[in-house]
């Protein structure tokens, strides 16, 4: 085995911070030298963060280039302008979507829709570049499709490793609620369905039930609903949050996965949330939660009157939760696979 560790380029954005987190501290589980982090920090700029990104991954990889085996680089938002250095060292490239997974998403996020030329140029530049990759880390069977069906990737070069939850940190806990409690957490409330959630508890379930959102949204407390701001990943309060919620909900309109909801499994949550990109990966209808269509508020309160109604078969649902986490969700298992895929490839 060489003696060089692997450079792990890390985007500090949204999801991947947790996983970038997660990642540092399952270390331990590399054999061999342990990975040699370059994490990339979010910048505003008046460039697009696919520029920015990929020129701060670049200059990060161009100073240890010649002290590593290879690189990882999760997301493949910021590997375009390192394309070259593949040809130096194998490189796996990590993602919970592909560009043309999230065609339908970038209205939500914020972002124009793209013309059909342009769409196409970017498939095809992205094709070289998943073309030059020693092999894709796919969050999602759905992101993995892309990678093969959009990209041309080859089935056996893509493999799907979810990230993981620190099961530790994220128990069940006790709950006996005077009024059973609905847990939000979103940063982006809109994107993330918690207009939607709030209106069908303000019409459906006030004085039934207590809304609890965590979200980044100004947003001003009433009756039956509380509002958490500012709070950080994995902190006490989020996961006291956790521990002492019945009902985790997400009603997103656009994600390509959600480690949240992973967070709620291992809280022994069930959940509610959207049929939307690799989400069905994680929520198993009538096992751990419930699947709707976006925007579908009929079905939403539908799915949050069956688990009001019902406390036994949603603490059931929640046995059923943890059971999922543990044994898809462990974030040391899966940051073992990971790191073992990524070296039998560098």
């Amino acid at each position: 085995m060489s003696s060089k560790p692997i450079a792990y380029v890390m985007e500090q954005t949204l999801g991947s911070i947790t996983h970038y987190l997660n990642l540092r501290r399952a270390e331990s589980a590399v054999e061999g030298p342990l990975p040699h982090w370059l994490p990339i920090e979010f910048q505003h700029g008046r460039l697009p963060w696919t520029v920015t990104g990929s020129l701060l991954a670049r200059r990060a990889l161009a100073g240890v280039l010649n002290d590593v085996d290879g690189i990882f680089m999760h997301t493949t938002t910021i590997a375009p302008l390192s394309v070259d250095y593949f040809g130096k060292k194998p490189a796996v490239l990590s993602t919970d979507g592909t560009p043309l997974n999230k065609r339908d998403m970038r209205v939500a996020y914020g972002l124009r829709r793209e013309g059909r030329l342009a769409e196409r140029a970017k498939q095809l530049a992205y094709s070289r570049l998943f073309g030059r990759a020693a092999a894709i880390v796919a969050w999602s069977d759905w992101a993995k499709r892309s990678f093969v069906e959009d990209y041309g990737c080859k089935e056996e070069d893509v493999a799907v490793i979810p990230p993981g939850v620190d099961l530790a940190q994220f128990t069940v806990g006790e709950r006996d609620n005077e009024l059973p409690r609905i847990l939000f957490v979103g940063g982006d409330f809109v994107r993330k369905g918690g207009d939607l959630l709030l209106d069908v508890f303000r019409r459906r379930f006030l004085g039934r039930a207590e809304l609890r959102l965590v979200t980044k949204a100004e947003m001003a407390e009433e009756p039956g609903v509380r509002v958490f701001r500012d709070v950080q990943a994995n902190s006490e309060q989020l996961l006291d949050l956790f521990r002492t919620s019945d009902i985790f909900v997400l009603p997103t309109r656009a994600d390509c996965y959600s480690l949240v909801c992973m967070e709620a499994l291992a809280s022994g949550l069930p959940v509610v949330t959207t049929r939307v990109g690799g989400i069905p990966d994680i929520v198993q209808e009538g096992r751990n939660g419930h699947l709707i269509g976006v925007d579908d508020a009929e079905a939403l309160g539908g799915a949050l009157q069956g688990l009001l109604a019902d406390p036994a078969h949603r603490r059931q649902m929640g046995v059923e939760s943890r059971l999922v986490a543990v044994a898809r969700f462990d974030a040391r298992e899966n940051a073992r696979r990971l790191f073992e895929f990524v070296r039998s490839r560098c």
